[in-house]
């Protein structure tokens, strides 16, 4: 496969991290380069002109024949990259449940400054129940900017979740006789519109969720799997009854925010830290800052990656995860996470 990158244009890099209480980023970038089309449109331009002064050179002859006008090439880059993780985490908190995931990635870019973004990904049915256990991001964009200077982009971005819904989840209960007042069913998928922007080695982004609910947080499940457990077994439903005050409520129209900065250390390996901030509309307990730092190093033609990442929600209730046996994990707990990845 042929093809020609530009060097010219910002990377945005949109490994759309969104995240909430059950919700993960990104690796290296594996890019496949061939001659710029400069170095084309020169090459052929000089043969060319060889032709046209040998056909000069014989009578002229021959030199009617030749087109003057040569093809124009464009420059595209196309990324990928598989990776492996022992705990597979969006915005801080474990998509996985705790456990390994893998990952891979494909990004497209073109000279214009259109970008394409595409990520398949494991998630746990413990987090994402009735799914098949995958998750699926997409991303259409237009960048521009100086990428050793300021840079800018624009993207839709869409989050997929097969499958995974909660079903018959209360909207709400009439603590008197302890039944529900309402049932909803609720799946996880989730649009957002992206702002991105860098300068050299620092990138932020910032996303606002255009679909109904973040990643599926509204009442019902917010308050169903955070309290309702705890009720049902017969403890306080002090909690419960303050989550679910105020009605039925939706997290559309949240509002994320991340920052990134890549140190090289050296030809091989390089430092990368991240913060990030989300403010989850009508769920308070859902604000709260995720941060990871960590290392990466290339050798035998894989990056080895090293971190640590978590998150610090307002209310760290809303992170607890009770998978279908009944076993509790904290899903937004700080943990090392080691990562392989492998470019193409």
């Amino acid at each position: 496969m042929n093809k020609t990158k530009t060097k010219n244009k910002a990377e945005i890099g949109t490994r759309i991290e969104t995240r909430t209480a059950g919700t993960r980023t990104a690796g290296t970038k594996i890019r496949t380069r061939t001659r710029t089309a400069a170095a084309r449109a020169t090459a052929t331009g000089t043969a060319a002109l060889a032709a046209l002064a040998l056909a000069c050179a014989s009578g002229g002859a021959r030199a009617a024949a030749i087109d003057p006008v040569e093809p124009v090439f464009q420059s595209y880059s196309i990324d990928i990259e598989a990776k492996i993780l022992s705990d597979r985490k969006t915005r801080g908190v474990s998509d996985s449940f705790n456990n390994p995931g893998a990952e891979l990635t494909i990004e497209a870019a073109h000279e214009t400054g259109l970008l394409g973004y595409l990520q398949f990904g494991t998630v746990s049915t413990d987090v994402f129940p009735e799914g098949n256990g995958t998750a699926l991001t997409g991303a259409l964009g237009y960048r521009w900017g100086n990428p050793d200077a300021w840079h800018f982009g624009l993207a839709l971005a869409q989050e997929w979740f097969p499958g995974a819904r909660a079903t018959g989840v209360p909207t709400g209960m009439d603590w008197a006789t302890g039944e529900p007042t309402g049932l909803a069913d609720t799946r996880f998928d989730t649009r957002y519109a992206v702002f991105e922007f860098g300068y050299g080695a620092l990138r932020g982004r910032y996303l606002y969720v255009l679909s109904k609910d973040f990643r599926g947080n509204n009442t019902a499940v917010v308050c169903g799997s955070a309290y309702l457990p705890g009720v049902l077994a017969g403890g306080d439903p002090g909690k419960a009854m303050e989550c679910y005050e105020g009605g039925f409520r939706r997290s559309g129209g949240s509002h994320l925010i991340d920052l990134d900065y890549t140190y090289p250390l050296g030809p091989r390996t390089h430092l990368k830290a991240h913060l990030g901030y989300q403010k989850v509309r009508n769920f308070r307990g859902l604000d709260g800052f995720d941060y990871s730092l960590g290392i990466v190093h290339t050798e035998w033609g894989l990056d080895f990656g090293l971190e640590v990442a978590g998150a610090r929600l307002r209310n760290r209730d809303l992170a607890v995860v009770t998978s279908a046996s009944g076993e509790k994990r904290r899903t937004d707990r700080t943990a090392l996470v080691a990562t392989i990845a492998k470019r193409f």
